[in-house]
């Protein structure tokens, strides 16, 4: 009895989950589409070329079709889906600004410790020179 309690609690509850957020799809999939809009406009102004922006273009494209034809539960997965990859493609350019950015770093460090050791020696020099 305890049992068969458990189970019908169980699909209540989701039951209840699935009721819920299929009745927020029509709030969501027009806020999945914005969003899309404004990451494909952002990868567009930042002319990025990564893999990912085919993949996420098409899905967008279908998405953005379904949404204007209403059908906001079929477009949210795929408007989903395409945000996903357009932050996958901003943040690949984002990490290969940074990794430009250290070996810029590195260059300068390592120049900065030949002057130090340039420095060094002619200050070793100089001590050698006094010192006679």
């Amino acid at each position: 009895m305890k049992r068969q309690t458990g189970v019908v609690v169980v699909m209540s509850l989701l039951l209840l989950v699935l009721v819920s957020c299929a009745a927020q799809f029509p709030f969501i999939a027009p806020a999945a589409l914005s969003e899309a809009t404004d990451l494909k406009e952002l990868c567009a102004q930042r002319k990025l070329t990564a893999a990912e922006l085919k993949t996420a273009d098409s899905l967008y494209n279908q998405g953005s079709v379904l949404a204007q034809k209403k059908k906001n539960e079929a477009a949210y997965p795929l408007l989903d889906r395409a945000i996903v990859y357009y932050r996958v493609a901003l943040s690949k350019a984002a990490i290969l600004r940074k990794e430009k950015e250290i070996a810029q770093q590195e260059r300068a460090l390592s120049k900065t410790r030949e002057d130090v050791s340039a420095y060094n020696q002619v200050l070793k020099e100089l001590k050698t020179m006094e010192q006679k």
